[in-house]
């Protein structure tokens, strides 16, 4: 094989490889969990963005997401329901800041800086009874509304489909990261069965309750595209190698 075929067959392929892949863009996983203040029900889940691509103030919106996928779970860790590519459900509500790292929840569970995640949302404290709407069948976490104090989020069994107890007012359980969960059973609200001595709340008294808290759980994954160059790249070997054989 000449030197001209051999400059020709590297030329194109890395002539292909560029125009396959203007730039390397990368996915990048986060994990998240939570565990309710009052009776320790806990979701787990993860999501994934091209970290590569620009957002309007460092935040990723549900439908920037390439991935989203969450699971309930009672508070022995025993699995309630799963929604894999929740991202792609009606209703659902995913904001998070990629200069914080943080999972937005203290707004609005509809809004830019809430959370609605799982089933879809029946905010069983808003007008939807006025309206006349029925509660939909499964989980769903999701953060209060502005008219309250002290933002919060709730596990929610909207049809009492898993018979979860109820923890506080009317939800399966809570987390009010401003308050105590000494405040939350001074409010009355709270299930005496989670109360002492009658019972004992997955938060100590003095202690508040949490965000659901995003963490990285992998290198950033090279996308189909970037794939397919090193493909490329190496299957051009063989035949350079080849090339210079038959020339010796």
């Amino acid at each position: 094989m000449s030197h001209y075929l051999v400059r020709t067959t590297a030329i194109a392929l890395t002539a292909s490889i560029g125009i396959a892949i203007p730039t390397v863009s990368q996915a990048v996983t986060y994990g998240f969990s939570w565990t309710g203040q009052i009776a320790g029900l806990q979701i787990r889940g993860t999501f994934g963005y091209d970290e590569n691509a620009s957002y309007t103030g460092g935040i990723v919106r549900t439908d920037d997401l390439d991935f989203l996928s969450v699971s309930f779970y009672d508070s022995e860790g025993s699995l309630l329901r799963s929604y894999p590519n929740n991202h792609l459900d009606p209703g659902v509500n995913f904001n998070f800041d990629t200069q914080t790292e943080t999972i937005l929840q203290e707004g609005l569970f509809d809004g830019p800086e809430g959370i609605t995640i799982g089933g879809e949302n029946y905010d069983i404290e808003s007008e939807n009874i006025i309206n006349g709407e029925e509660p939909q069948s499964g989980l769903t976490f999701w953060s209060d509304p502005p008219r309250s104090s002290s933002p919060h989020v709730h596990f929610s069994d909207w049809l009492d489909d898993f018979g979860l107890p109820l923890a506080f007012s009317n939800h399966a359980d809570v987390a009010f990261p401003f308050r105590t969960t000494q405040q939350l059973i001074d409010t009355g609200r709270t299930n005496p069965i989670f109360v002492p001595p009658q019972g004992t709340p997955a938060t100590p008294l003095d202690q508040v309750g949490e965000f659901a808290q995003a963490f990285p759980i992998a290198e950033p994954i090279p996308e189909p595209l970037t794939i397919l160059g090193t493909g490329l790249a190496l299957a051009s070997l063989p035949v350079l190698k080849k090339a210079r054989h038959s020339k010796n």
